[in-house]
């Protein structure tokens, strides 16, 4: 794209970055920690949109954007960018997750129980204070709160499809893929997409555009060891933990490869408490590779692979809608001259055929 050359635009642009710092000042104030605890869901979002895994840098993009979520996923992926990578760490389970909340809705006993944790799934949602102070909360601590998948069972008896795996998982960050998408790269696409956008998408599949109602398997929030292959002793070593988010969910009854009729699961993960996200993109991975039996046949946009790989991202949305701020002088000026000659060209074809019928 051209842009039309000018002259003298440096000082506004630097009298306009001025005012933004004046703008967000005061959020340059607020203490990390303090944001950290306190806005523990804002801080969640930022690290799974900006794919980096840092609640202190997270808090430091909150306050450079004052609070805008998404210019705050931007300024996290752009850091994430310039990080060096020195390796990768070993495979994590999330069976071997530390839990501090564990629920599903497929089940009404499930081993080690239903752990409801912290949620206001059950408030009512208004803005005056309905908290019941008759509560005892017990003393937890997630150290030995190691269980399996509430689906665990069912996979142990043969009665839930699986799908092919990979050799290697692909990495969206070094070589994006052309299709026939991996698994592996759809998923990290999701992991790291827009909340809201996951959140449509998922949605349309629940009106009957995808997967009908399906149900929460196993939604789980925990903390997981980072393991990494030593250098020089090659020995599996513990590099940090991070916070996670991990859903299955169960969909509707499909043939398997063999031609067995079994259930049909999707799956979700990402960083930090991201139950909403981490459900939608369940639900558009069960879309994804199983068939449906709703409303839209085949031709569903939450079915469509090309749809979700491209237009589920944030930052890439935020930055194509956002460009069209710059100028564009070039562009608009031949769709003008271009109108302007078509309709000079009218009205003279008008003229003309005035002429004649006289």
């Amino acid at each position: 794209m051209a842009y039309y050359a000018i002259k003298g635009g440096e000082e506004a642009i630097k009298n306009s970055l001025d005012f933004y710092s004046d703008l967000t000042s005061e959020a340059q104030k607020l203490d990390n920690e303090a944001l950290i605890d306190g806005l523990t869901f804002s801080i969640d979002k930022v690290m799974s949109e900006g794919s980096l895994y840092s609640k202190k840098l997270a808090a430091l993009a909150i306050k450079r954007s004052a609070g805008d979520m998404l210019n705050a996923s931007f300024f996290l992926r752009a850091h994430r960018s310039s990080c060096q990578r020195i390796g990768i760490s070993k495979t994590i389970n999330v069976n071997d997750m530390r839990l501090n909340r564990r629920i599903s809705s497929a089940f009404k006993d499930i081993e080690g129980g239903q752990l409801l944790g912290a949620s206001n799934d059950y408030e009512i949602k208004l803005l005056v204070d309905l908290k019941n102070e008759d509560v005892n909360l017990e003393e937890y601590s997630n150290k030995d709160n190691v269980i399996k998948s509430a689906l665990t069972p069912l996979r142990e008896d043969n009665l839930i499809k699986t799908l092919a795996k990979e050799e290697q998982a692909w990495d969206i960050t070094r070589n994006y893929p052309n299709a026939p998408y991996p698994r592996s790269a759809v998923l990290q696409v999701m992991s790291r997409g827009e909340s809201g956008a996951l959140l449509t998408v998922g949605y349309m599949t629940m009106r009957g555009y995808g997967d009908v109602h399906p149900t929460i398997g196993d939604l789980r929030i925990g903390e997981l060891d980072i393991k990494f292959t030593h250098p020089f002793t090659k020995n599996d070593v513990k590099v940090g933990t991070i916070e996670a988010t991990a859903v299955e969910s169960i969909g509707t009854f499909n043939k398997d490869s063999e031609g067995d009729t079994k259930l049909t699961t999707g799956f979700g993960f990402c960083f930090g408490k991201n139950e909403t996200k981490a459900i939608s993109m369940s639900i558009i991975d069960l879309t994804l590779y199983n068939n449906t039996y709703s409303v839209g046949g085949d031709n569903i946009i939450a079915a469509d692979f090309e749809m979700i790989m491209h237009h589920l991202d944030g930052i890439e949305s935020f930055g194509m809608t956002n460009h069209f701020k710059l100028p564009h002088y070039v562009t608009f000026q031949t769709d003008y001259q271009i109108f302007k000659c078509a309709q000079k060209y009218s009205e003279e074809l008008k003229q003309n055929e005035k002429g004649e019928a006289k």
